[in-house]
């Protein structure tokens, strides 16, 4: 793989196929990039693929100090201008996409569209806030990060999404997934909700939503109503997965998806 090196540490990427419009594809945080590596062999058919390890992830490094949002977002903008993309479309798993819409603010015309993967659109239960206040304690962290790896599985046995998750994302230290809870939860503190947050955009680009864990139909109403409301908005449930990573479970089905708004 490729290597960016910056001030902050070396920046590893994978960098694929051809086009003029490039899917930037952005783990989530406390992810390696390989959530996208079948994702990856069959977008590059169409599109050029860029996907990124955030410094401190996967095989990318970092200087050891604390780092936020503001930060990761460094790391994409610096990548994009090193490899000289110009027309772009973030692909974001989760808590990735707040900086998806950063992103759509400092690029502005280069990013046509942009593709949220399993975000919580919503305000989140109580719940949440809960397991993000357990991940700022050594001795809660391991039993809250094992509580969200058996609900983002729903169930599912796939061998695929138990090593990722259990293996892949188990890299991860105390450290890293102590800072995710912390800037996800001021992200949410911040804003109130991912539907909010669009809501500020100017001429915003248009915005799809692509989830498979909540089957709540109350929770697809809502976003239904804000895309009723703003046309740049659009929301698909995924009838054939049930996971947190649909792009792992069903890459086929999420590059279909895309396809469709492009």
């Amino acid at each position: 793989m490729p290597v960016l090196h910056t001030e902050y540490g070396d920046i590893d990427y994978q960098d694929t196929g051809s086009g003029d419009t490039t899917l930037f594809l952005m783990p989530g945080w406390c992810q390696p990039k390989t959530v996208f590596e079948d994702f990856t062999k069959l977008a590059a058919v169409d599109f050029r693929v860029v996907t990124i390890d955030w410094r401190g992830h996967g095989k990318s490094s970092t200087n050891g100090q604390d780092f936020d949002g503001a930060a990761l977002l460094s790391d994409a903008l610096t990548l994009i201008e090193h490899l000289g993309l110009t027309r772009i479309v973030p692909v974001a798993v989760a808590h990735a996409s707040w900086i998806s819409i950063d992103l759509v603010e400092s690029l502005k015309n280069r990013i046509p569209a942009v593709i949220f993967l399993d975000w919580i659109m919503n305000e989140p239960e109580p719940e949440f806030f809960d397991l993000i206040r357990d991940m700022q304690k050594e001795e809660s962290w391991q039993p809250a990060r094992d509580a969200l790896y058996e609900y983002w599985l729903a169930e599912s046995d796939s061998p695929v999404m138990i090593h990722h998750l259990k293996t892949e994302m188990a890299e991860s230290s105390y450290q890293l997934w102590r800072l995710a809870g912390q800037v996800i939860a001021d992200a949410y503190h911040k804003y109130g909700s991912p539907l909010q947050r669009l809501e500020k955009l100017k001429n915003p680009p248009q915005a799809t939503h692509i989830y498979s864990l909540d089957r709540s139909d109350n929770y697809l109403a809502l976003q239904e109503c804000f895309s009723g409301k703003h046309d740049f908005f659009q929301v698909r449930r995924l009838e054939k997965a049930r996971t947190h990573l649909a792009v792992l479970e069903r890459p086929e089905d999420v590059l279909e998806e895309i396809m469709k708004v492009l």
